[in-house]
């Protein structure tokens, strides 16, 4: 009696063993995957793809703050996905960065949008709403440093 109970244990044990190891193996896989497979291609495509829309300015202020916004934004981008690439920045917080990136971007495109509206029609407006959209980047800006300072811990 006691040597079939004994059998049955061991098999038990053995039963659990394997599918214990079935599960490492798959955990195994999927991190294998994520990380030499997958990597941050996706999140990096993300990033590359955020950009301020062409525009042509006549005021030289401006076109200096285009340039500007083109150059930091580029800076941004550039970081991000150094550190993406290198694993420095988690998954979570890669799409912290891109949804902040992605909203700073599309206030500063209506900002220039704006601008340029007001520069073709003198219309007030226009200015206000640049105005308005030139605030909202503020906020934009405070999340997406917040986002990017806690990527580097």
């Amino acid at each position: 009696m006691y040597s079939l109970f004994s059998h049955t244990m061991k098999r038990s044990y053995s039963l659990i063993l394997i599918i214990l190891m079935g599960f490492s193996t798959t955990l195994v896989s999927a991190d294998f995957f994520n990380e030499q497979i997958l990597g941050s291609d996706p999140e990096t495509a993300m990033v590359e793809d955020i950009a301020l829309n062409n525009i042509t300015l006549k005021d030289s202020k401006e076109i200096t703050r285009y340039n500007n916004t083109t150059y930091f934004i580029a800076g941004i981008k550039a970081e991000a996905v150094k550190r993406f690439n290198d694993g420095t920045i988690s998954y979570y917080r890669q799409h912290d960065i891109i949804t902040s990136l992605d909203s700073f971007v599309y206030t500063m495109n209506q900002y220039f949008s704006y601008e340029k509206r007001y520069e073709q029609t003198g219309n007030d407006a226009y200015k206000e709403r640049a105005r308005s959209y030139l605030e909202d980047s503020r906020w934009d800006y405070a999340r997406l440093r917040a986002a990017l300072k806690k990527s580097t811990y």
